[in-house]
């Protein structure tokens, strides 16, 4: 089994793979490693894993929890960086500096869609992303916004009156309160904000075009958004395992 690990700026996940099944999902707040955090995951294990692949976009904990994953791992253990080889072409201006996790979760989602269709990758964390891969495979680009709590912390903090408040999956369209109005433009807004984006991107493409939503808040937006999807929060784990498999070939 391989050991997958995405840092992200707000949660850390954790899954076991074996071949492209995920057999084994841990999340957990973003912090440095701790022994116990690994041993919970694996603790079921008859055998370790036969390498470990990390993607950080939190500056050092990549670092850290590679040196973790050496004392569980019987393979190569790896950091992945914007420079490997994720099965796709990138057309962007300084391509060391998109962040791995949604490189992997591009070419995760190029290699699950049909032969001939571009896609467009919507991943809801703390920043939400539109990512557009076009159907000859090539990365184009795509858009960064504030992720739904993102926005919804801004406005507490900047403002005199607003308050701060949980998202909810059941929030009303129309808010008759000052936190029904809160939640309803974080989850429906931003619900509005990727319809919009993925009819614009599809504009630009010359084929079909798939799209895959993931992210920590993927499955509370999934219900809200009209357009055809497939909804997976671990796609970025699923690229992540597919270029260390390149890597180590």
């Amino acid at each position: 089994m391989l050991l997958a690990i995405d840092i992200g700026n707000t949660c850390i996940d954790i899954g076991l793979l074996a071949g492209d099944e995920i057999v084994c999902h841990h999340k957990f707040p973003t912090a440095p490693p701790a022994d116990a955090d690994l041993q919970h995951l694996l603790a079921t294990l008859a055998t370790p894993p036969i390498g470990a692949v990390i993607g950080s976009v939190v500056a050092e904990l990549g670092t850290a929890y590679a040196a973790a994953c050496r004392n569980f791992s019987s393979g190569p253990v790896l950091q992945a960086h914007s420079t490997w080889d994720w099965g796709l072409q990138i057309d962007y201006d300084d391509p060391a500096r998109i962040g791995v996790d949604r490189l992997a979760a591009a070419s995760a989602a190029h290699c699950a869609a049909p032969a001939g269709q571009a896609v467009v990758v919507v991943d809801v964390g703390t920043a939400l992303t539109v990512d557009v891969i076009d159907a000859q495979g090539t990365f184009r680009g795509g858009v960064i916004a504030p992720g739904l709590h993102l926005g919804l912390n801004a406005l507490s903090a900047n403002t005199s009156f607003l308050p701060q408040v949980e998202l909810a999956a059941t929030t009303p369209l129309l808010g008759k309160n000052t936190a029904d109005g809160l939640r309803s433009g974080a989850l429906h807004g931003s619900a509005a904000l990727v319809e919009g984006l993925c009819t614009r991107m599809a504009t630009v493409l010359d084929a079909p075009v798939a799209v895959f939503l993931t992210g920590g808040d993927g499955p509370l937006l999934h219900p809200h958004i009209a357009v055809a999807h497939t909804c997976d929060p671990d796609l970025v784990l699923r690229g992540l395992a597919l270029a260390y498999r390149r890597r180590t070939a």
